[in-house]
């Protein structure tokens, strides 16, 4: 059951936790979105000075990188016998609903990196090992991480910022004219975007393709394209 962050529990100085800062600071973000998370209104919900907190958490930043680790903790493991690509696509795709459940937070983050112990054993490690193993060069395995990760992140935060639907597309487009832009009169036409998760994840996979060991023989050209021209 989600606690009210309007309902204060006292806590002592000695149980005041990163965890139990986390815990209330994220139920502040889920009820009152992201312009109402500080220092003073966790110490409110919690029955402690401001200052406690923030001599805990040292600076927002602080705080806020504690509740993403807080959040990271419920990243799932996946078994490391299951195929390179399809554990790839599971471990992105979860950090792309983990990130939609805490998108306030993303933002508030300013898409900085998770780089706490749960995010980093969770994710990070097992990723990269993954990739490695698949027989990329270090090189190669950074490229690919970073794409994949800052894809599925800069999603969370476009979808958050502008939920647009396809319907408004062809309102745009029949407003400007459908003649003037027939190719994005036949798209917006024929392509329905209601299911944004489904278009992420058919994304995701053939980027993973694309990027991957095998798109390194067989599509050389939309590899170097995606890596930046290497």
């Amino acid at each position: 059951m989600e606690r009210n962050p309007r309902a204060t529990v006292k806590a002592s100085s000695k149980s005041l936790t990163h965890e139990v800062i986390a815990e209330a600071a994220v139920a502040i973000l889920k009820r009152d979105g992201p312009d109402s998370l500080s220092f003073r209104k966790v110490g409110e919900v919690l029955g402690v000075s401001h200052v406690t907190v923030y001599r805990r958490c040292g600076s927002f930043d602080g705080l806020l990188d504690i509740c993403a680790d807080h959040v990271a903790a419920g990243f799932p493991r996946i078994d490391g016998t299951v195929d390179w690509a399809t554990a790839t696509e599971f471990r992105f795709y979860a950090a792309y609903e983990m990130w939609a459940a805490h998108a306030d937070l993303v933002l508030l983050m300013r898409g900085r990196a998770w780089l706490g112990k749960n995010m980093m054993s969770r994710f990070h490690e097992p990723a990269m090992r993954s990739i490695l193993d698949a027989g990329m060069s270090p090189g190669e395995a950074q490229d690919f991480f970073s794409v994949l990760y800052r894809f599925t992140i800069g999603s969370v935060i476009a979808i958050s910022a502008n939920p647009w639907t396809s319907w408004e597309s062809r309102q745009a487009v029949e407003r400007l004219g459908a003649d003037q832009f027939p190719a994005l009169a036949s798209v917006s036409r024929e392509v329905d975007y209601s299911d944004i998760h489904g278009v992420f994840r058919n994304t995701l996979r053939r980027l993973t393709v694309i990027l991957g060991p095998q798109g390194r023989a067989g599509q050389p050209a939309q590899r170097a394209i995606a890596l930046g021209g290497r």
